[in-house]
């Protein structure tokens, strides 16, 4: 019996790593007022933040339906593997309950979700270590409980350049956005518990670059891990960053680049940063 690795695009996970990786990834749709949009199919960052930027249209997005699971659910059922499905945070997204309304149809007792508590290069990080315990031989249960006990570990923070793109999805007022624009207000959020919280605060992006740098220092990266700089449309910023990562000692040793897509990238916006990694045990 093989394990199968489900996952849905909001991993950011680039097509062709995933098929190296032999992962499925289940797409959530992204609609641009009467346009829709499959993540990572037919829309990448690029194309995603052309549009977000042109600003005629602020985008939705819908998590996959359950029928879109349970294709994939049936055809490992129909070949006798398990499967394990590692998915968007359901404090984020109703991605979660699709797949398990998909499971409980399918009628399958060798399928396990895991809710990821976490998004874009904090999923991939669970989902490369459940490919590495699938490769070395280990159960769907096995690689599951494992899965379970790092993603407590998995930290998130990002500085968000503009409140913009919040006001517009409904997260913030208009009075607050604006308050924040004028006060150069620029907040660096991470997940807890599996949602978005405000982790820290500064004026300019100086400041909230050196507060990004705190939080780093306060919950160190654990290097045994993948670590991802995380961007939405300024993978540029990385190599400002890196002088000051170096300078502090906070420069992780396994440093790899996550493109934030649309998942994220709807509510963060352009100009966001910030790093996805594993905190020391």
């Amino acid at each position: 019996m093989a394990v199968r690795i489900v996952t849905d695009s909001a991993c950011d996970m680039p097509a062709h790593k995933a098929r190296l990786r032999r992962i499925i990834k289940v797409p959530l749709t992204v609609h641009f007022g009467s346009a829709a949009y499959f993540d990572g199919k037919n829309l990448d960052p690029d194309l995603f933040y052309k549009l977000l930027s042109a600003g005629e249209r602020h985008p939705t997005t819908s998590q996959p339906t359950p029928e879109a699971f349970l294709r994939e659910f049936s055809a490992a059922r129909s070949a006798g593997d398990s499967v394990v499905c590692i998915l968007l945070s359901s404090g984020l997204s109703g991605t979660f309950q699709s797949a398990y309304a998909a499971r409980q149809m399918c009628e399958y007792d060798e399928i396990y979700l895991v809710d990821s508590m976490t998004a874009s290069g904090g999923m991939q990080i669970l989902l490369n270590y459940a490919c590495k315990l699938r490769d070395s031989g280990l159960s769907a249960p096995d690689i599951v409980a494992a899965v379970e006990a790092l993603k407590e570990r998995v930290r998130l923070y990002a500085v968000i350049d503009t409140l913009e793109y919040l006001r517009r999805g409904g997260r913030l007022s208009a009075a607050q956005a604006a308050l924040g624009t004028v006060s150069r207000l620029k907040p660096v959020i991470t997940l807890r518990g599996g949602e978005t919280a405000v982790a820290s605060k500064a004026f300019g992006l100086n400041g909230a670059t050196r507060q990004l740098l705190k939080l780093l220092a306060a919950n160190p990266v654990d290097d045994a891990y993948p670590s991802y700089f995380l961007y939405t449309d300024r993978p540029e910023k990385k190599e400002e960053l890196l002088p000051l990562l170096r300078q502090e000692g906070l420069l992780p040793s396994r440093l790899h680049d996550c493109a934030v897509g649309a998942a994220i990238g709807t509510h963060a916006g352009p100009g966001a940063f910030g790093f996805a990694y594993v905190e020391k045990a």
